[in-house]
């Protein structure tokens, strides 16, 4: 078994110095700090640190208050709102396994798109991926599913829903060999494999895989965070995939924390990734300058609307308005694109496609 884990990180640390991806801070929390509250009751704080990426806000939760802290990043403005431990905000949050104070040994926590916080029980950690599904959504995990209701899907269940509600996704999940882990785990929309696992002297790992084959490998995160260069004592840190396929990640310490991202540039390109990330003169924006000249203008049409979809804009082309109902981080909020004041990353990449298009 020693042996079998050996050889694994060594193919994934030769495998990460061909895919390296770049670890960006984006944030430290100086009025953030762990903390262990008396008696153990309540846990530790932070309990976690979300990323709204539409409007750049970093939300996090203080149980022990119940109080919602939100830092909106463009202005560096902290606000605080007095909320039930239940309500928890937030575009996509999932947490799996023995997070619930180590009560359930199988379970899913999560809340999409600011619904109710919940917690299904019986699970086999790793989610897979979200439907929409009536007024709520449909959760996928290795082995099954579970909707906004409570109700538990066999696999059989949960497959014969997606075949009738999206073919084309059933056809390539079909082609996906999920595995089940005993790490945490999360599957992207385009069937990426991450986890994450403390490996001792390689420290704290995140791998992304395709099936078998690892797309990269990055060890020791700790070695990002001033926290841990100066040895500071740190909670535990915490992780999560947005809905595009952006990581987060946060190490809080005693005295502050420090909240990181790794912005998606892996596998085909994901379009709400792109109009999420949107186009600055840095790293992020040479593979942008790669990526767009490959598209055709079908898809470029296509993400130049994935960046007005991102703020609830109605389309009243057929097409764009079916594709992106079926989007899970999509609502429609009756707005149009000509309302829209964009920030500007974003308005840069319209500029950009709108280029292209015109050739």
């Amino acid at each position: 078994m020693k042996k079998s884990i050996l050889k694994i990180i060594l193919f994934a640390l030769l495998t990460a110095s061909v895919f390296a991806q770049e670890v960006e801070k984006i944030a430290v929390l100086e009025d953030i700090k762990y903390e262990r509250y008396p008696g153990g009751g309540m846990g530790e704080f932070p309990m976690g640190i979300f990323f709204d990426e539409v409007n750049n806000l970093l939300v996090v939760q203080d149980p022990g208050q119940d109080e919602i802290v939100t830092i909106n990043l463009m202005n560096k403005t902290i606000s605080k709102e007095r909320k039930p431990f239940s309500i928890i905000p937030g575009p996509l949050i999932l947490k799996f396994g023995n997070d619930y104070w180590n009560i359930f040994p199988n379970s899913i926590e999560y809340s999409i798109n600011n619904s109710p916080y919940e917690c299904i029980t019986d699970t086999n950690p790793g989610i897979s991926f979200i439907l929409k599904k009536d007024d709520g959504y449909i959760v996928y995990f290795v082995g099954g599913a579970v909707d906004t209701t409570g109700r538990l899907y066999s696999e059989n269940e949960a497959m014969a829903y997606l075949k009738k509600y999206d073919p084309e996704k059933y056809a390539q999940i079909e082609k996906i060999h999920y595995k089940e882990h005993n790490t945490l785990q999360q599957y992207d929309i385009q069937g990426y494999r991450y986890f994450s696992e403390n490996y001792g002297s390689l420290g704290t790992v995140l791998g992304c895989y395709l099936n078998d084959d690892c797309i990269f490998y990055l060890k020791d995160l700790e070695s990002y965070s001033e926290i841990r260069k100066n040895q500071e004592e740190a909670y535990d840190y915490f992780w999560y995939v947005g809905f595009g396929g952006n990581i987060y990640y946060y190490i809080a310490g005693e005295e502050y924390t420090e909240v990181f991202r790794i912005r998606r540039t892996w596998g085909e390109p994901d379009f709400y990734a792109m109009a999420i990330n949107g186009y600055n003169d840095d790293s992020y924006g040479k593979y942008v300058n790669e990526v767009l000249p490959t598209l055709s203008k079908a898809d470029l049409r296509l993400l130049r609307n994935t960046i007005f979809a991102i703020y609830g804009v109605h389309f009243k082309s057929a097409d764009l308005s079916a594709h992106f109902a079926k989007q899970v981080w999509y609502t429609d909020e009756g707005k149009t694109s000509g309302e829209m004041t964009l920030p500007a990353h974003r308005q840069k990449l319209v500029e950009m496609i709108q280029e292209l298009e015109r050739k």
